[in-house]
C-alpha cells in the first residue's frame, strides 16, 4: 500500500503536533503556577496566623506582667500595658481574618478569641485598679479573678495548642507538596525534553521524506536524459510518487518511440544513414544491403567518396561540405558503385544536425526513374524525327491542294482538305510544344542574350495573333514605351504570345485584352489582363502546370502546355510569372464587372538571369513535367 500523504498533509501533521505540543506545555504550566501561587498564598497565611497567635500570647503575657507588677517595677522594665492591650486586640482581629478560608483554623481561632474575650475584660478592670492602688495585681485580685484566669487561660493556651498542631500538619502536606512539585517540575521538564526531541525527530523525518524522493527523482531524470533504464518506481502516492509515474511513463513513450522509429528506419524502401562532417559513415539501415549489396556493419571507417564513382568522388567531398555550412535541407545527385560492380544513381536529401554533429540523410535509388526519364527522352525524340516531318509533309500537301496545284476542287473537298489543314496545325503546334517543353525541361535550349525593347516583342506578338483576335471580335490594347533589357528575344516572344493568346481565347466575343509595362527597379514587368471569368482562386497556381487548363463552361483548346511553357521561360531568365483576378488587384476596371477577368503578370530581371538560374529553372521545369506526364 502506498503512502497517501502528499507533502501539505505532512507539513501541516508536523506543524500541528509542534503545535499542539506548545499549547500542552503553556497548559501545565499555567496550572503549576497557578498551584504555586496558592501554595505561596496559604504559606503566608499560614505564617501570619503562627506570629499572630504568638504576638497575641505575648500580649497576654505582658498583661500579666503588667497586672502583677508594682509600679515602680513597670517603669523599669518598660511594659506598657495599655499598648500591649491594645496590641492583643489588633491582633486577635487579624487573626479571625486569617483564618476565615480554612474551617479548622477558624475554629481554633473562634475558641482562642473566646478564651480572649473572656480574659480581656477581667485583665482591663485589674489594670484600672492596680494603676488607681498602685499596687501589685496579686496583692488586690478578688479570688474569682483568679478563677477566671485559671479557665480561661487554660483555654487559650489550648487553643493555641490548636492552632500550632493545624500548622504543624499544613506543613507536613506543604512538605509532601512540595516533593510532589518537584516531582512534578521534573516530569515537566523532562516533557519539554521529550517534545523537543519528537520535534527533532520529525523534522529529520520530514527532510528525510523530501531528500531521498527528489534524490531518487534526479536519478531517474539523469537516467531518462540518457535514455537508460530507471530505478524502480517509488511507492509513495504523494506528489513524488506521481512525477516517478509521469517519468516512468515518459521512459516508456520514449523507448516505444524509437523502438517504432527503429523499426521504420530498418524496414524504410530508402537507405538512411548518418554521416559525419568528414563524409564518414556512422550508421546505416539495413537497406543498404539491398540497394548496394554492402552489410551495414561493413560501412564503418567507409568515406562517401569511396562508394562514389570516381568522376563524381571530388562532388560528393563538395557536397558534404556545403551541406554542413547549410541550414536548410540539402538535396542533390550521386552515382554510387554497388558491390557487383554496378552504379546506382541516387538522390540525396541532407541535413546537418549542430546539435548532434552529424549529417542525417535519406537516399532514394532513382535508377528506374533515370531509365523512365531516358524512355521520355527517346519518346521525344520519336516525335521529333518519326512524327513531325510526316505532319508538316502533309501540312504542306494539303496547302497545295488548296492552290489548285492538282486541279480545280469541289467544294465539298476543299471543305474537308480545309478540316484536315487545320487538325495537322494542331497537331503540328502539339508536337511543337512537347518539343519545345521537353528541350527546356532538360535544359537543353540555350538561351541567346541580347538587348532588345519589351513593347517591340509584345508588339510582335501580338501580330502573330491579330487574326485569331479578329476572328474572335477581341480588341488587343498594347502598351506604349521603349523599355530595354538583356533578354532571349524568340523565347520571349513564344512566352508573350502564349500570355495573349490564352486571354484572347478566354475574353470570349466581344472582349478585350490589355497589356501594360512598368520599370522598375533593376526589373521590367509587364502584364496582360482579359475580359473573362477569371481564374479561381485555388487554380491560381496549377495553372502553370503541365497540361492543366483553367476551368470553364467553353470547350478546351489548346495543348495545356502554353502557360506551362511560359512559366519555364520567364524562370530560364530568372523571372516570375503569376496569375490572378482583377477584382484582387484593381476594385473596378474598365470593361469587367468585379469579379471577372484574370491579369497574369510577368516581372523580369531588367539585366538577363543570373548565375544559377538555368539550373533552377531545370529543376522547376523537370517537376512540373513529371508532374503533368506522370
Amino acid at each position: 500500500m502506498r503512502l497517501s500523504l502528499n507533502l501539505v498533509s505532512r507539513s501541516i501533521i508536523l506543524t500541528a503536533f509542534l503545535i499542539f505540543g506548545q499549547l500542552a506545555f503553556i497548559l501545565v504550566l499555567s496550572e503549576v503556577l497557578r498551584d504555586s501561587q496558592e501554595k505561596i498564598e496559604k504559606q503566608w497565611r499560614s505564617e501570619n496566623l503562627i506570629r499572630l497567635t504568638f504576638s497575641t500570647c505575648r500580649a497576654f503575657s505582658e498583661l500579666l506582667v503588667f497586672a502583677h507588677m508594682p509600679s515602680n517595677l513597670r517603669e523599669l522594665t518598660g511594659v506598657d500595658g495599655p499598648g500591649s492591650l491594645a496590641r492583643a486586640k489588633r491582633d486577635t482581629e487579624s487573626l479571625r481574618t486569617l483564618a476565615a478560608e480554612d474551617p479548622l483554623k477558624r475554629d481554633a481561632v473562634n475558641r482562642l478569641l473566646a478564651a480572649n474575650n473572656n480574659l480581656m475584660h477581667p485583665i482591663e478592670t485589674v489594670i484600672e485598679q492596680a494603676e488607681k492602688v498602685d499596687t501589685a495585681l496579686s496583692f488586690s485580685v478578688p479570688r474569682s479573678y483568679r478563677r477566671n484566669l485559671s479557665q480561661n487561660g487554660n483555654a487559650f493556651v489550648q487553643a493555641v495548642e490548636e492552632i500550632v498542631d493545624i500548622e504543624k500538619q499544613h506543613h507536613a502536606r506543604e512538605h509532601s507538596s512540595a516533593q510532589a512539585f518537584s516531582t512534578l517540575t521534573a516530569t515537566l521538564v523532562g516533557a519539554v525534553l521529550v517534545s523537543i526531541a519528537m520535534a527533532v525527530v520529525l523534522g529529520f523525518a520530514y527532510a528525510i521524506s523530501i531528500s531521498r524522493p527528489l534524490k531518487h527523482l534526479s536519478a531517474n531524470a539523469r537516467l531518462l536524459s540518457a535514455q537508460k533504464q530507471l530505478q524502480a518506481q517509488l511507492s509513495q502516492n504523494d506528489e513524488f510518487g506521481r512525477l516517478d509515474d509521469i517519468l516512468h511513463a515518459t521512459s516508456r513513450e520514449i523507448e516505444r518511440t524509437l523502438a517504432q522509429e527503429r523499426e521504420t528506419i530498418e524496414n524504410a524502401a530508402d537507405l538512411i544513414c548518418a554521416l559525419d562532417e568528414d563524409g564518414n559513415f556512422l550508421t546505416v539501415n539495413p537497406f543498404a544491403r539491398k540497394m548496394l549489396g554492402i552489410a551495414p556493419e561493413d560501412f564503418a571507417g567507409v568515406n562517401l567518396h569511396d562508394l562514389t564513382v570516381v568522376e563524381e568522388s571530388l562532388l560528393a567531398d563538395e557536397q558534404v561540405r556545403t551541406a554542413v555550412r547549410s541550414s536548410q535541407v540539402r538535396q542533390f545527385e550521386l552515382r554510387l558503385r554497388c558491390a557487383d560492380g554496378n552504379v546506382a544513381d541516387t538522390r540525396w536529401s541532407c541535413l546537418w544536425s549542430q546539435a548532434e554533429r552529424k549529417i542525417f540523410c535519406v537516399v532514394r535509388d532513382v535508377t528506374e526513374e533515370k531509365k523512365i526519364e531516358q524512355l521520355k527522352q527517346d519518346f521525344a525524340n520519336m516525335i521529333s524525327h518519326d512524327l513531325r516531318s510526316p505532319l508538316m509533309a502533309m501540312g504542306n500537301s494539303f496547302t497545295l491542294l488548296k492552290a489548285g496545284v492538282k486541279g480545280q476542287l469541289s467544294a465539298d473537298a476543299l471543305k474537308r482538305i480545309d478540316l484536315s489543314a487545320r487538325n495537322v496545325d494542331k497537331l503540328i503546334v502539339l508536337v511543337n510544344d512537347l518539343l519545345d517543353f521537353q528541350k527546356l525541361k532538360a535544359g537543353k535550349m540555350e538561351l541567346i542574350l541580347q538587348t532588345e525593347s519589351m513593347q517591340s516583342i509584345i508588339r510582335d506578338a501580338a501580330e502573330l495573333l491579330e487574326e485569331t483576335a479578329r476572328e474572335k471580335n477581341v480588341r488587343i490594347e498594347l502598351a506604349e514605351g521603349d523599355d530595354q533589357l538583356l533578354c532571349d528575344r524568340n523565347k520571349l516572344l513564344q512566352a508573350a504570345a502564349n500570355l495573349i493568346s490564352n486571354a484572347i481565347k478566354f475574353s470570349g466575343e466581344n472582349g478585350r485584352v490589355s497589356i501594360s509595362v512598368q520599370s522598375r527597379d533593376g526589373s521590367i514587368v509587364f502584364s496582360v489582363s482579359d475580359t473573362g471569368p477569371g481564374v479561381p482562386e485555388d487554380f491560381q497556381r496549377r495553372i502553370f502546370e503541365p497540361f492543366e487548363q483553367a476551368p470553364s463552361g467553353k470547350k478546351s483548346e489548346g495543348t495545356g502546355l502554353g502557360l506551362a511553357i511560359c512559366k519555364l521561360v520567364v524562370e530560364a531568365h530568372g523571372g516570375t510569372v503569376r496569375a490572378e483576378n482583377l477584382s484582387a488587384v484593381t476594385p473596378s476596371v474598365a470593361g469587367s464587372t468585379a469579379g471577372a477577368g484574370s491579369i497574369f503578370t510577368v516581372e523580369l530581371p531588367r539585366n538577363g538571369p543570373q548565375a544559377g538560374s538555368d539550373d533552377e529553372a531545370s529543376t522547376a521545369s523537370q517537376k512540373l513535367f513529371e508532374e503533368g506526364t506522370a
